[in-house]
């Protein structure tokens, strides 16, 4: 009979992944031609960077790259398979989606019922915080629940199979951002000494390995990568590429100031109204109030239940220990928000934050009545339900064709302001027709959307010029050489050159005088204020640019933006 039920509790377990693939890629396919919000800053830049390798570019070296070096060739192999088109990208970024959701899965069912760890994989899928401004970490917390999944399986089985595979992941995170792998490579260690202190686990040769790999080895290899990649890089440069020294941020954070915020936007978070339209008028409803009365509630009992040791022993132990190796993730993975302030930095330790709240829900449910278990499932149930639909039917009615970027190389809608997307589409078409072959252009303060959707290299190594990236007068020189070298007889201005945000400045002002100067020594208007000129350049919005071509430079096309070629 053991074995029988073994089977069955197999058998579940197996449905409820296929259940949580199902629904993920259920959320996502809705996102496959969608972006909510698309920038000519931080999205141009990854979208050109997946690009550039696919034509034998090494990130760093050929091209400003800020992150580690092997997401640009994830997103890559989608290029070359399906085409270039972003498309092919937010592609990419679904299946790491759904990855995501199966990991996290996995990870609950290590300490809850196969219909619960779905429901907690349900909930995670439809209300993580995206980073919104890059494809590049969506690898990153795939990574991240590979390594958790690991170790909670390790408590249970103890098979020195599922720590190699961690170190695996912590490997690949620390491709993906330095810093969050050596954490999670730092975790990995902690954890295994953890679990094997609380069971009495010898210290074997395996384990001799494993931390000589995870402590010694893996971070050697690692630092031998970004080496060989950085070191023909000048100082200045490897700073702006790894910008993890002194003032190279422009965010800067006491934790006292933090950790109050956190908690405060927490609370909001999760006491907020949900808004539903109904035929005649809209309603709000509490469910963020009932989802926390839920959540903490369960968190007390379950708190309760381990502190009298209620519950039956060896479960109490293994919850113990999967909560102490969740914590340590969280700690670990909460290090970039705690020093910054940046809201969108705790979004590394999240995953483990929803886990927890789960495992606290399952703990408690083995005190709780039948009756009120059955209704905090259904609420769960309806609640993801609800949002999951709310998700698909916001971004269906989006998908207009004011909303959709018409070039070869996007064919996505977007969730922009349509005069943003106005303009990107008209820029887009003006340099296609008017500039030959090869022609370069060289695209400022930080436009690299326009090299990626034109299909042209960028003249100069460096992407991105603003206060914030310190430029010093040796590398403005050098840029200033790079483009007479490529011969370039176009710049294209955005509004951001004039900014009051932080860490942006005014260029040829705050920064690059002499890049500035040389700009406006050789190079006049052809097309004057294209887009929104009148209100501040925001990231995704208020969006303007001027074309500007080389005065000695002979020029026969267009001067305006306001009429569309038919290619």
């Amino acid at each position: 009979m053991k074995g029988c039920h073994s089977t069955m509790q197999l058998k579940s377990k197996n449905i409820f992944l296929l259940l949580t693939i199902l629904m993920s890629a259920l959320y996502v396919w809705p996102e496959l031609n969608f972006q909510d919000l698309l920038s000519q800053g931080d999205h141009g830049r990854d979208l050109y960077a997946f690009d550039a390798v696919t034509h034998g570019k090494l990130p760093y070296k050929d091209f400003w790259w800020v992150y580690g070096p092997i997401m640009p060739y994830y997103y890559g192999l989608f290029f070359k398979i399906f085409g270039v088109h972003i498309t092919s990208v937010l592609l990419g970024r679904a299946l790491l989606v759904v990855l995501c959701s199966a990991f996290f899965y996995l990870s609950a069912a290590c300490l809850m019922p196969p219909g619960l760890a779905f429901l907690g994989a349900a909930w995670f899928t439809q209300s993580r915080q995206e980073f919104f401004f890059t494809y590049n970490h969506i690898g990153g917390i795939a990574a991240e629940l590979i390594i958790g999944w690991c170790l909670l399986s390790y408590i249970r089985m103890g098979a020195m199979r599922h720590l190699w595979i961690a170190l695996v992941a912590g490997f690949v995170l620390g491709l993906v951002k330095i810093n969050f792998g050596l954490a999670g490579l730092a975790g990995i260690v902690l954890g295994v000494l953890f679990i094997d202190y609380s069971q009495k686990r010898p210290f074997s040769d395996q384990k001799k390995k494993l931390y000589l790999c995870a402590a010694g080895l893996i971070p050697l290899v690692l630092g031998s990568i970004y080496w060989l990649l950085l070191k023909d890089l000048p100082l200045y440069a490897i700073r702006q590429c790894m910008p993890y020294f002194g003032t190279d941020q422009p965010y800067h954070a006491s934790p006292l100031m933090v950790i109050p915020y956190y908690f405060t936007q927490h609370w909001l978070t999760l006491t907020h109204f949900i808004r539903v339209w109904l035929p005649v008028y809209s309603i709000r409803l509490p469910v963020g109030i009932i989802f926390t009365l839920i959540l903490h509630g369960c968190t007390l009992l379950a708190t309760y239940l381990l502190i009298t040791k209620r519950l039956e022993k060896q479960y109490r132990q293994d919850i113990l220990l999967a909560l102490a190796v969740i914590g340590i993730f969280f700690v670990f993975y909460f290090h970039e928000f705690l020093v910054s302030g940046v809201w969108y930095r705790n979004y590394w330790s999240l995953p483990f934050l929803d886990l927890f709240h789960f495992v606290m829900i399952a703990v408690a449910f083995t005190f709780i009545p039948k009756f009120l278990r059955v209704f905090i499932r259904i609420f769960l149930g309806g609640l993801i339900a609800f949002l999951m639909i709310l998700h698909i039917y916001t971004i269906q009615n989006q998908k207009e064709p004011s909303h959709y970027l018409s070039m070869d190389r996007g064919q996505i809608y977007v969730g922009n302001e349509p005069q943003w997307t106005d303009t990107v589409n008209r820029v887009t078409d003006f340099l296609n027709t008017n500039l030959k072959k090869d022609d370069l252009f060289f695209a400022l303060p930080y436009d690299c959307l326009y090299y990626y959707l034109t299909g042209k290299t960028s003249p100069t190594r460096q992407l991105i010029f603003f206060d914030h990236i310190k430029i010093p007068q040796a590398q403005e020189i050098s840029v200033i050489r790079e483009l007479e070298k490529n011969k370039i007889g176009f710049v294209l201005m955005s509004t951001r050159i004039i900014s009051d945000e932080i860490g942006l400045g005014i260029f040829g002002r705050t920064y690059c005088p002499l890049l500035g100067q040389f700009v406006h020594d050789n190079f006049t208007p052809i097309v004057r204020q294209g887009g929104d000129w009148t209100q501040p350049p925001g990231w995704a919005n208020n969006h303007g640019v001027i074309i500007l071509k080389k005065i000695e430079f002979e020029w026969r096309g267009r001067r305006d933006l306001n009429s569309r070629s038919s290619a």
